[in-house]
């Protein structure tokens, strides 16, 4: 996939410390990037003649990787298939459903319920709030048929490499306490 230009730029100047040479990152790309002083990075130069010679030079930040804790509620549902309580789940609030066994009329599933998704950020839930939500679930599913054999609300770390971090930056302050984010050389 190739590189995508922001659409942040600016002019500077380039000026001498020590013996090294500095340039200064404006704070409207150190906030979209959630860049901190100390952190690492790799400069790679680059160039290319088109016809003319054009130089320049990158700052390869590396990954940007977050580390969400939120709830999982745990599912075994019976007479109901996969597809049909996905749809509940999602309506429900859940991000994602991830079928994890099938037996007998028995179907086994995971709903993560995060607050950060790939191009937006809701509001964290709580174990809690998820553990509210079973009641619903429960009528849903017994209105399709199905049967709730068993289920469990538990608190678990997610890690998602596909979060912009301008979205982050751009969320509510109360997910501070739920997540926590790096760049990754």
């Amino acid at each position: 996939m190739s590189w995508v230009e922001d659409t942040v730029s600016f002019r500077g100047v380039i000026r001498r410390s020590g013996n090294s040479l500095v340039a200064t990152i404006p704070p409207e790309l150190s906030q979209r990037f959630l860049i901190r002083e100390g952190q690492e990075y790799t400069i790679v130069g680059m160039s290319r003649a088109n016809p003319d010679f054009e130089g320049a030079l990158q700052i390869y930040l590396g990954f940007f990787v977050v580390l969400e804790k939120a709830p999982r509620l745990d599912l075994v549902v019976e007479n109901v298939d996969f597809g049909v309580l996905e749809q509940v789940l999602k309506k429900a609030g859940a991000s994602s459903v991830v079928l994890k066994k099938v037996e007998d009329k028995s179907v086994h599933v995971s709903a993560l319920f995060t607050a950060v998704e790939k191009n937006r950020v809701k509001l964290p839930k709580t174990v809690e709030a998820v553990g509210q939500l079973v009641g619903d679930v429960k009528r849903d599913v017994e209105a399709l048929g199905g049967f709730v054999k068993s289920f469990e609300v538990v608190e678990t770390v997610v890690e998602s490499r596909q979060t912009d971090p301008a979205v982050l930056a751009k969320g509510p302050s109360r997910l501070e306490k739920a997540v926590a984010w790096k760049w990754e050389i």
